[in-house]
């Protein structure tokens, strides 16, 4: 791992020592000082002992929290307690959770509780009460009913990260790349606005849908989601097809959504933000019923307005209801639908740049660059007011879940997605390195898909068994999706807006803007069935997964996974004398392959672990581009054989009585793919061995050399931070070309890092100011790296007050995003998610400034 810190600035180094340092003196800065003490045991109802339960000890006033652990006997206990009120509760695996009544601590005094845990298995609902108190933004166990089954994150072999519903609501998120900043390990990749977009970690980008799951189940990422939806987002870092099947390289992504509560929850908000969008958004939830068998849970969103560029519109739409049945008191059907629809018309299009793949002293050669300083986003020609995106998704699921057992638990699901993606966002191509830009409508500058549809499925059984002395806890699972993707019949022609005087050309230093093109605005929306869209392509993914993990002894955990899969993909073209009947096409493939892993975790003490995981991931395969003009490519539309990835790391983690500390070092590996001109193939025919005749092979590797760290809890008594960082070097190897070989891949920046701190105003209770510092390193634009973007910095500020107004919970937030207004490239990225790109290179603008604010009113 030397590599990675010999190109880091000293201060980098240091700020990465840093976070080790501050997980050391958090530990220490708890040590007990001396007072009161409340401890007990935590059993089972036929008295039998629970070691490992978790037990936390909430302070009603403060709503400050403390975690701990119970021992070998079933035995907990906090020291050193100021004099107080407490509340303590108790869950453990497989167990229903409990809480004690309101403890009173004299100084001095030892209080006593004990708790006895019901049976619980997967069937009850995972809900959340209303007037949850603060967690410091930790969360210690992921969603039920998938691969990693019911274990702890702490005992888990892999480096996964949440984003909880406190962050969410704290920091005023209301998309996914608002919330991805406060997760550093997170970046993502920009598609066709700030909301289209794959997610990713480690240097790889995430496709369409291979990447991304609501409720265990696949879906469509490059479409809109509200996350006033969502409970958390699950992140599994890297390869993780051992566990969900055949994925790009770049890390799991689980969008978990609210469920109803126990009792009711009741939410009224009120938002501002930009110039004028102002939002209505409703929570409610509960149970009904004599036996409260019927659960609900509704999230509703309204909101309209003008965003920070003049004569732009933002409007978001939101119907999310999910409910459930508690057939019996071990069977539980689960259903959820929602509906988002965003329109967002007048922000900032992406920028399209063509960088050659040589350097650009050769003759002949022409690299068009974007200009490294990135312009004032707010500024309005850079997008258009009548154009945008007006995206749709509809998705339905249900799930059955049920226990056999204390020991054994089983889900099914299904889930269906229809995504509508009409996308009219101006694409600024630049013309030259003097700032010179043509402008196109994005539908009739590239082939955008209008539509997805989506159906997956899942079905695990987990449980436990005993071999001697061995205990395995075992997952066995299937998973698997079809997603559909439409193209048009007859697409629009690629006529460019002219913005000034007939001259279909601005600088990027004079935007011009509102200049209609003569033939109209195309939408998908208003096509007729002759000029429509058609089902172009169709990928099938199922696979059959286990996993085993064996706890040979209280220190030592072994854990083995494989994932069978099948994977087929299906293409048409469309017969244009027909309309949508269509016939097959070149490209369709079939193949299967195995993912394994392996794991061993060494726990020096029950709160931490230290574990190495090795990982070889399957991936789909790239298609060759279809001939075009004169250039004949010897595989046109053929698959490759399918990618597999490995991936090898070690980490940490540490979880103490109010922080969670993890880290990682690893080395990942994916092969790489490139067009190679000049080959001699009887295919060519005239062209064979020349410059026009191209094969597309796979050339050589991206290698992913990284390190990670993440900190979150409470630091002081006030005093909250959640933050981490990445040192990343990305590196392209055994290319074919000379000018790309060994270089840095583009858009992803060597060191990544976010710091968000909250500190409580003493003697104001209810009050805290919050502040956060995002930095993101030089980016190279192009793939022989002759120029590099500057890193920049953004801060946030914040105030946030509780209070009670006619004894109900309100909640105040302001909140002043990207304070210091630094102009930034949001992204950077090639084409095409895999190999080097042989069109456009995309890149989007940074937010601005942003103003938002909140009242949250609890009924």
């Amino acid at each position: 791992m030397e590599m990675i810190f010999l190109r880091l600035p000293r201060a980098h180094i240091y700020e990465f020592i840093c976070m080790f340092l501050l997980a050391s003196y958090a530990a220490w800065a708890q040590a007990p000082s001396a007072t009161g003490q409340i401890s007990g045991v935590v059993k089972d109802a036929t008295e039998a002992l629970i070691p490992g339960a978790q037990v936390i000890l909430t302070n009603p006033q403060t709503k400050t929290t403390a975690t701990a652990s119970t021992d070998a006997q079933g035995a907990y206990s906090f020291n050193s307690l100021a004099p107080g009120t407490y509340l303590v509760s108790a869950g453990a695996k497989g167990f229903q959770a409990a809480q004690s009544p309101e403890q009173k601590l004299d100084s001095g005094q030892t209080v006593k509780y004990d708790f006895t845990l019901p049976l619980q298995g997967i069937a009850q609902s995972v809900t959340v009460s209303a007037g949850t108190v603060e967690n410091a933004y930790r969360v210690d166990n992921v969603a039920p009913g998938g691969p990693l089954g019911s274990t702890p994150i702490l005992d888990l072999p892999y480096s996964i990260n949440v984003i909880s519903r406190q962050l969410i609501d704290d920091t005023q998120s209301r998309n996914f790349k608002e919330a991805a900043k406060y997760l550093p390990l997170v970046s993502f990749q920009e598609m066709q606005g700030p909301e289209v977009l794959r997610p990713e970690t480690r240097g790889m980008q995430g496709s369409n849908m291979q990447n991304d799951m609501k409720d265990g189940m696949g879906i469509a990422v490059t479409t809109p989601s509200a996350l006033e939806e969502y409970e958390q987002i699950e992140v599994v870092q890297g390869a993780s097809s051992s566990l969900y099947g055949p994925a790009n390289p770049s890390g799991m992504f689980n969008f978990i959504t609210k469920r109803p509560t126990d009792e009711f929850l009741g939410e009224i908000e009120l938002d501002y933000e930009g110039n004028s969008v102002g939002t209505i958004h409703t929570d409610f939830g509960g149970r009904l019923g004599k036996k409260k068998k019927f659960g609900y849970r509704s999230n509703l969103v309204l909101a309209d307005g003008q965003g920070y560029v003049s004569n732009s519109q933002l409007r978001r739409q939101l119907v999310a209801i999910a409910a459930d049945y508690r057939v019996t008191s071990h069977t539980t059907i689960e259903g959820n639908y929602s509906y988002y629809n965003l329109y967002q018309h007048g922000y900032p299009g992406w920028f399209a740049y063509s960088p050659t793949t040589t350097p650009v002293d050769v003759p002949g050669s022409k690299s068009i660059l974007i200009p490294l300083q990135a312009p004032n986003p707010t500024l309005p020609g850079y997008g258009q007011s009548f154009s945008g995106v007006d995206l749709k998704s509809q998705i339905g699921e249900a799930r059955l879940k049920h226990d056999f057992s204390a020991r054994w638990h089983f889900v099914a699901g299904a889930l269906n997605q229809i995504a509508d993606r009409n996308i009219n966002t101006a694409v600024n191509q630049f013309v030259d390195n003097n700032g010179d830009y043509k402008s196109y409508l994005a539908n009739a500058f590239s082939s955008l898909a209008p539509r997805f549809e989506v159906t997956s499925n899942l079905g695990y059984l987990e449980g436990r068994v005993n071999t001697g002395s061995v205990i395995h806890d075992i997952v066995i699972g299937s998973n698997g999706y079809r997603f559909g993707s439409y193209s048009p019949v007859n697409g629009p022609a690629k006529t460019a807006l002219c913005t000034y005087q007939g001259v279909c050309e601005a600088n990027i230093a004079n935007p011009l803007s509102d200049i209609i093109p003569p033939g109209g605005i195309f939408s998908y929306a208003y096509t007729a069935p002759g000029t429509g869209i058609y089902e172009s392509s169709i990928i099938h993914q199922q696979g059959v997964n286990f996993d085993d993990e064996m706890t040979l002894s209280p220190r030592w955990i072994l854990r083995v996974g494989v994932n069978q899969d099948w994977t087929w993909i299906s293409a048409f073209a469309d017969k244009a004398s027909t309309g949508y009947n269509r016939v097959a096409a070149a490209g369709g493939y079939d193949s299967q392959g195995v993912s394994p892993s392996a794991s061993l975790a060494f726990k020096p003490a029950q709160n931490q672990t230290i574990y190495a995981t090795f990982v070889q991931s399957l991936q789909a395969p790239d298609v060759a581009a279809a001939n075009s003009g004169s250039l004949v490519i010897i595989n046109a539309s053929s698959a490759l054989p399918p990618y597999r990835s490995k991936q090898g790391e070690i980490g940490y983690k540490l979880r103490l009585r109010r922080i969670n500390f993890t880290t990682d070092v690893f080395r990942l590996e994916r092969p790489f793919a490139n067009y190679v001109a000049g080959i001699v193939n009887p295919v060519c025919g005239s062209q064979s061995g020349t410059a026009n005749c191209e094969a597309y092979q796979i050339t050589g590797n991206q290698l992913n050399y990284g390190a990670e760290a993440m900190l979150s809890g409470r630091i002081f008594e006030r005093l909250m931070l959640t933050g981490g960082l990445t040192a990343l070097n990305p590196k392209l190897t055994d290319t074919g070309i000379a000018a790309t070989n060994n270089k840095d891949f583009v858009g992803i920046p060597d060191w990544h890092s976010n710091i968000l701190a909250e500190y409580q105003v003493p003697r104001l209770t209810g009050l805290f100011f919050n502040t956060d510092w995002q930095h993101v390193g030089r980016r190279p634009v192009d793939d022989i790296n002759s120029e590099y973007t500057p890193q920049f910095n953004t801060f946030d500020f914040g105030i946030r007050y509780t209070t009670r107004i006619a004894d109900r919970v309100t909640n105040f937030r302001i909140t002043v995003n990207n304070a210091t207004n630094v102009f930034y490239w949001s992204t950077l990225g090639p084409g095409s998610i895999t190999g080097q790109s042989t069109g456009s290179y995309l890149a989007h603008l940074g937010d601005p400034r942003l103003i938002t604010a909140s009242i949250r009113y609890d009924l």
